[in-house]
């Protein structure tokens, strides 16, 4: 099968959006697959195709820095990928962002009269609040916009049920499947007693551990997860948070680390990548995010993989993957005290800890690259149809 991906984002890029884009283009190249992804980028296509087969190839176009994250790029739909497409001659085009390099699918779909499948990745409406533009207006806006793009699609996809039903309920009339996130179950591994001994020297953390993981911005609400860990802190004094990766608001979180007075019990790590980002979690005890914006969470998942219990709130797709009061711990809301006791819940109880862990595990087996893989084949053929 010949696959053209469509992305507005793709690593060295670190968000959900890109990673999944990037091991979903590896996974279907590794099954033989011919696949070329269109995106923007910083980076050459010579550096960027440097470590990919033959089967597999990322072109680039045209693009400027955005304003609001200057590490996003963007550029403007106007078929300048019509003539490399016509030569590749696609039998599926695949869009993974409603913005230009999704318009630009759009049309190229329409052109050379090729099925197209859109994914929808994120509840964009709930960013509107940390752009200070939160009103009734601009959220129908954003979903009528977001859905009009996916109408254009011969069939969507989504990582979670609840984003799959906000689509349709605000317009959707393609039909609808769930295509999960999914992780390399080989590379995110549990470590053995000894190994999380040496992780925690090597990430300079002792005592039991709580992780994060992911984009240091206003979405994700990591200022409530510090200010929860401090409170459950100053019960159980031994702990220890690790925050794993980086974004504009890490001055601001560690400006409130300080503040709380708790700089010698909170390490931030960077973006770390690869073995290095597999082995920060594995220095972990407990994953925790405050967010309320994920519609999937990979960095959940890849914590779950890890064999850590999950301590979260149950907003968006969260709840589907993480399992309340088996994996993990999910609160109703965003309170600072819930989420606290719930952390709290975990560290005076091994025992619970342990089980929730192998749990969480056993649970991430079921989003591995190869049974996700197959599911993206069988979308694909059913586009195709």
């Amino acid at each position: 099968m010949k696959i053209a991906i469509f992305s507005d984002t793709f690593p060295p890029e670190i968000n959900g959006v890109a990673n999944f884009v990037k091991f979903s283009a590896q996974s279907l190249a590794k099954k033989g697959h011919e696949v070329q992804v269109f995106t923007v980028s910083k980076f050459s296509e010579k550096k960027l195709n440097k470590n990919y087969p033959k089967n597999l190839f990322v072109n680039t176009l045209p693009s400027l820095p955005a304003l609001v994250y200057p590490d996003i790029r963007f550029t403007v739909p106007a078929v300048l990928t019509l003539s490399k497409l016509k030569k590749f001659n696609p039998d599926i085009i695949h869009s993974h962002t409603p913005f230009a390099l999704g318009w630009e699918a759009v049309m190229d779909a329409k052109i050379l009269k090729k099925p197209l499948v859109g994914t929808h990745h994120t509840f964009y409406d709930q960013y509107l609040k940390h752009l200070k533009v939160d009103f009734e207006s601009t959220r129908k806006f954003t979903w009528k916009y977001t859905v009009s793009f996916y109408n254009f699609c011969n069939l969507v996809t989504t990582p979670s049920q609840s984003l799959a039903k906000e689509m349709a309920k605000n317009g959707l009339l393609k039909p609808a499947f769930v295509l999960p996130n999914f992780v390399d179950t080989k590379l995110f591994s549990p470590p053995s007693s000894k190994e999380k001994v040496e992780f925690k020297k090597f990430f300079k953390v002792s005592g039991t551990t709580i992780v994060y993981m992911g984009r240091l911005s206003y979405e994700k609400s990591v200022d409530r997860a510090i200010k929860s860990f401090a409170l459950a802190q100053k019960v159980i004094p031994d702990i220890s948070l690790l925050i794993i990766g980086d974004g504009p608001k890490k001055n601001s979180l560690e400006d409130l680390v300080n503040q709380l007075e708790i700089q010698n019990k909170v390490v931030f790590t960077g973006f770390q990548r690869g073995e290095s980002l597999v082995n920060a979690l594995r220095a972990g005890d407990i994953y925790f995010t405050a967010s309320e914006t994920e519609t999937f969470c990979i960095s959940a998942l890849e914590a779950m993989a890890v064999g850590l219990p999950v301590v979260a709130v149950d907003k968006g797709g969260l709840g589907e993957i993480v399992q309340d009061k088996k994996n993990g711990l999910l609160a109703s809301e965003n309170g600072i005290n819930q989420m606290a006791q719930n952390l709290l819940t975990f560290l005076r109880n091994q025992k619970m800890l342990t089980e929730y862990g192998e749990r969480s595990r056993e649970y991430s087996l079921e989003y591995s690259k190869e049974k996700v893989t197959k599911k993206l084949e069988e979308i694909y053929e059913k586009a195709i149809l």
